[in-house]
């Protein structure tokens, strides 16, 4: 009888000795999965909070999503069926030169022009936000600080005279210098650097390549972009403050493409015969048509 007691009270000591045990391995799983899952919820918001760096551009152009695209062959290049397009930003370009005449065109056309609306809706919201400044009693810390880089960029402290250098121009002018400055996109720094204007570099601490040629003995550099319509933002900058005083006073007045190229007379050292270059351009290639194309506004 003591036995059988003994034997009961050493497997119940037992037993309990085993439900502590296993009661307290539990527990620290328990624990552990908990701060695994704390983590886990920390990861979650952090990445919800802190935007990646191409969601902040969307943020910044007004759309909640532009399409980034590398072109691998032509047939990459997206050709518009309606006037109304998505806002495609291309990462690089492609040589067009083995296609047929029109084809060529059509592709180069189809390949700037969404990243010139894309670039177009970025000045107008930055725009629209210094008229909202300057009409502000008390403008924030933020705003003050955001209408001193404007005044930076575009060289002026005037508030009227900065929202008329953050003004654009049709679609068609803008197309037909590409054309003209990029040959048709096979110059080097469009193709490498997707610089489609040949605009000059004179900061070394910007992205930028070397020209082949020099000026009087030194290197000659030229910007790089890392998509199209930076290099279009780039552009706009440029006409904003540089010395086109009388054609951003006239894209004030009119937006017939045919009257404003006769105002960028001094964009080229071929002065009047640049300006009457354009003209024909647009018009032999019917450029005048893509003045009515927009961006697709389910995107914002």
């Amino acid at each position: 009888m003591v036995k059988h007691f003994l034997t009961l009270t050493a497997v119940t000591l037992f037993a309990t000795s085993f439900d502590s045990n296993y009661l307290q391995q539990v527990t620290q799983e328990l624990e552990q999965y908990n701060q695994t899952k704390l983590i886990a919820q920390k990861s979650i918001q952090k990445e919800v909070t802190s935007p990646t760096k191409e969601e902040s551009e969307n943020l910044h152009s007004g759309y909640t999503k532009i399409i980034s695209k590398k072109i691998a062959s032509p047939k990459d290049i997206k050709i518009f069926k309606s006037k109304t397009i998505e806002p495609i930003n291309y990462l690089n370009t492609v040589s067009l030169n083995k296609l047929q005449v029109s084809e060529k065109k059509k592709r180069f056309f189809h390949m700037i022009l969404p990243a010139i609306l894309i670039s177009k809706q970025r000045l107008k919201i930055k725009r629209e936000r210094v008229e909202s400044i300057i009409n502000t009693i008390n403008p924030t810390a933020e705003d003050i600080a955001f209408l001193e880089k404007q005044y930076k960029t575009y060289k002026t402290k005037d508030n009227q005279e900065l929202l008329l250098r953050m003004q654009t121009h049709p679609v068609s002018i803008i197309l037909a210098q590409a054309a003209i400055e990029s040959a048709w996109g096979e110059s080097r720094f469009f193709k490498e650097g997707n610089n489609i204007f040949g605009m000059w570099s004179y900061n070394k601490n910007e992205p930028r390549m070397k020209a082949k040629g020099t000026r009087n003995g030194k290197a000659i550099y030229v910007r790089k972009y890392a998509t199209l319509s930076d290099a279009i933002d780039h552009y706009f900058e440029v006409i904003g403050r540089g010395a086109y005083k009388s054609f951003r006073k006239q894209r004030d007045i009119t937006k017939d493409p045919l009257q404003l190229v006769q105002y960028l007379v001094n964009y080229c050292e071929l002065k009047e015969k640049y300006t009457q270059k354009l003209k024909k351009f647009i018009i032999a290639n019917k450029l005048k048509e893509f003045d009515e194309y927009q961006l697709d506004q389910s995107y914002i």
